[in-house]
């Protein structure tokens, strides 16, 4: 159930900037169900470099583990935009527009 005072992240949206980040392995985001996974590229275990996030409701997942995955991958900074432009969130809290 979706937490009503943190917003929700768009899936596509993550993956994309996951995609363009350069750190994805080769064919490296799998879907099952309503669970994405990403692979890094590298040699270490694969549970080291395996990120999976569940999909609240369709097509999208929470803020906490949008920013695990923007934070590994290398755009918070996006994020916290999108956010701003697509959600009116900011600096942990709603904003008036």
């Amino acid at each position: 159930m979706p937490d009503n005072f943190y917003p929700s992240v768009d899936i596509n949206f993550i993956n994309d900037q996951v995609s363009n980040s350069g750190k994805l392995a080769k064919d490296g985001i799998v879907k099952i169900g309503s669970t994405t996974t990403y692979v890094i590229e590298g040699t270490q275990a694969i549970f080291k470099r395996t990120i999976s996030a569940r999909e609240l409701e369709t097509g999208s997942i929470c803020l906490e583990q949008a920013t695990a995955i923007a934070l590994r991958f290398g755009f918070l900074g996006q994020l916290l935009e999108w956010l701003e432009n697509n959600r009116n969130w900011k600096d942990g809290g709603y904003i008036k527009k």
